[in-house]
């Protein structure tokens, strides 16, 4: 099984969704309780309901056990000029000649509207390990995606 990468606060976030979770499991084990009471469970649409809730609760938190019990610590790395996990990368896309800041998180943390991309991503994972000046070519979907890396910061 390959483990998932964390940062330290992706791990601590992880950790407190998993317990609001476990909180929450709670509340609707007390919902499907008060539903039952209405009657008829067949026609009971907030029974259904927290059935429902119940189950995707259920579903999240396997997922996040799962990821708890198998997951890999980022390390520092002493290349302050590479790429890593929370570097802030400035790219030019030499198709287009568009400039954009990226920066390089994990999967737990992506966020592509905020511009943050996972490292498995296609260019995530295209940038791992390269280092300002260097010109690459990220596979994707739609194709390839010919970048030139301009600035690299590591926090």
């Amino acid at each position: 099984m390959k483990k998932t990468l964390l940062t330290e606060s992706a791990l601590e976030k992880l950790k407190q969704e998993y317990d609001e979770l476990i909180k929450k499991r709670h509340q609707i084990s007390d919902e499907i309780k008060r539903a039952r009471g209405f009657g008829d469970l067949s026609e009971n649409a907030e029974y259904h309901a927290a059935r429902e809730a119940q189950s995707h609760n259920e579903t999240e938190i396997l997922k996040m056990k799962e990821i708890l019990e198998s997951y890999e610590l980022v390390e520092e790395t002493n290349d302050k000029d590479a790429i890593t996990i929370n570097s802030t990368v400035t790219v030019k896309y030499l198709d287009t000649d568009d400039v954009e800041d990226i920066h390089i998180v994990t999967k737990i943390e992506s966020d592509p509207l905020n511009n943050k991309i996972s490292n498995e991503s296609p260019i995530g994972s295209a940038l791992m390990g390269k280092k300002k000046g260097e010109q690459i070519d990220a596979v994707s979907p739609n194709g390839i995606i010919p970048l030139l890396i301009l600035e690299v910061v590591n926090a």
